[in-house]
């Protein structure tokens, strides 16, 4: 909307699956007030709100907020300089410190307390409370079908055995599981054969871990908000001088959760190539001069993006140290765990078994106690050698269909984890690929007709 003076406004109605009515558009607002008053985080301001879609006039649930000066970050990042990348970088480090070091008493979502007048003793000030989580890892995949406590929790234990709670209850409800979220093309012949039995089997083995496995440390365990999406288009700077973030957007279902739980480095400086460790500075190859000149480009842009990636660790470092060593231990045996049970519905439970099996070695579990500061004790789970070979062979199997998959996505040219959503002008291209590609498939998989028909029920990428 242009108003008098040329002022812009963004009048926002959820789509009908954005989350539960109410709390979804009511923990949004709130959430882009705290941020951007208490946190000082460029964020465009709510100007009027409205979740009482049969009262307010309009039939919908609405946000009205200031359009986000500048412009996307997408449109400028590839032709910067490395330098104004940094300078674009330093600001996100300084902005996810403040994120991280805003730590919380509740886990759930943030709300005016005047918007959840139902929920006691969960507020933060006189302003905001903790409530019930909006995140879309509670409702997606007909998870908000179930019926299961959502927040608030005290304690980081709690949120995760509420996980394992929401998991059983939907593994028990469904009689399938999303393919489109699965990492492989499950179900086809010889291949691996998802199961109630072996997530049910999953669930119940992290149950018997999670007291000992949930980080003590408070910087793994803190209640924090973090944006799940910082990428290129949610990112604005200013047209005059691109190297300042004018606003960061996409603020709904942002949830408190456990540090370790949701805490990850910025989409932005994600990158292809191999990770440095610590504080080591990038190089080019040692053969640099040698290289052609297509050689050359992408041992440069390799390096930038390294140089970019290192230098959000040093600023991270300098202002958040609690959040660099999170981001750090992501890879540690139990945080994979625990960041992985979340999604047993959809896929991983061979390789959570296998993970799970990881704990019960003699060096692994002592490890995991001293870290977690806890007294000596055996852990509670076990496994005969007929139960880890089985295991063994059914995470071949997962993997080898894992890699199918891969495969496929890579022939059609999607990112990784595509679940078959493709921009209105993309359509018709990426179809042919993907009918081009699922022929090719089945020609060279299908070793009989019944092989055929199988991996034509197993194919996951299909309407509705």
């Amino acid at each position: 909307m242009t108003l008098q003076g040329d002022r812009e406004l963004i009048a926002r109605l959820p789509n009908p699956n954005a989350g539960p009515l109410h709390y979804t558009t009511a923990s949004e607002v709130a959430t882009i007030d705290y941020v951007r008053d208490r946190l000082q985080i460029p964020v465009p301001a709510v100007l009027a709100y409205d979740t009482q879609k049969e009262s307010n006039g309009v039939g919908a649930e609405y946000i009205i907020m200031e359009k986000c000066p500048g412009v996307e970050l997408s449109h400028v990042w590839d032709n910067l300089l490395g330098k104004q990348k940094m300078e674009i970088v330093k600001q996100l480090a300084a902005f996810t410190s403040r994120l991280s070091n805003a730590k919380f008493p509740y886990y759930g979502s943030l709300y005016y307390s005047k918007d959840i007048p139902h929920v006691s003793g969960t507020q933060i000030d006189s302003k905001f409370s903790v409530g019930p989580t909006t995140s879309r890892t509670w409702f997606d995949d007909k998870r908000g079908e179930v019926d299961v406590i959502r927040g608030p929790w005290k304690t980081a234990e709690a949120v995760m055995d509420a996980i394992l709670e929401r998991e059983a209850a939907c593994i028990e409800a469904f009689s399938q599981f999303p393919r489109d979220r699965q990492q492989g093309i499950f179900n086809g012949p010889g291949g691996y054969h998802p199961s109630k039995t072996a997530k049910l089997a999953v669930i119940g083995d992290v149950r018997r871990v999670l007291p000992h496995i949930t980080p003590t440390d408070e910087a793994y365990s803190a209640s924090v908000l973090w944006h799940n999406d910082l990428h290129s288009d949610n990112i604005f700077v200013d047209k005059e001088d691109p190297t300042r973030i004018t606003g960061i957007i996409d603020w709904q279902s942002v949830p408190l959760n456990p540090a370790f739980l949701h805490v990850h480095y910025p989409s932005l400086i994600e990158y292809d190539g191999p990770v440095l460790r610590g504080f080591e500075k990038p190089q080019l190859p040692p053969n640099y001069n040698e290289l052609d000149a297509d050689g050359k480009k992408s041992s440069r842009a390799l390096h930038t993006a390294q140089s970019v990636w290192m230098f959000y660790k040093i600023w991270t470092q300098k202002q958040a140290p609690d959040l660099l060593r999170v981001l750090s231990n992501r890879d540690f045996l139990p945080l994979q765990i625990l960041s992985l049970i979340g999604s047993t519905l959809d896929d991983g439970e061979a390789y959570m078994q296998h993970s799970l099996s990881a704990l019960t070695e003699s060096t692994m579990w002592p490890k995991i106690l001293t870290q977690n500061k806890l007294d000596m004790v055996p852990c509670p789970i076990s496994y005969s050698q007929a139960h880890l070979d089985n295991q063994q062979s059914e995470l071949a199997k997962w993997e080898k269909d894992v890699e199918r998959r891969k495969r496929i996505v890579e022939e059609i040219g999607v990112y990784t984890g595509w679940d078959g959503a493709v921009p209105p002008d993309e359509y018709d291209t990426v179809s042919k690929r993907l009918e081009a590609a699922k022929r090719n498939f089945l020609e060279s998989e299908s070793r009989s007709p019944a092989d055929r028909e199988q991996w034509q029920d197993a194919w996951p990428f299909k309407d509705g």
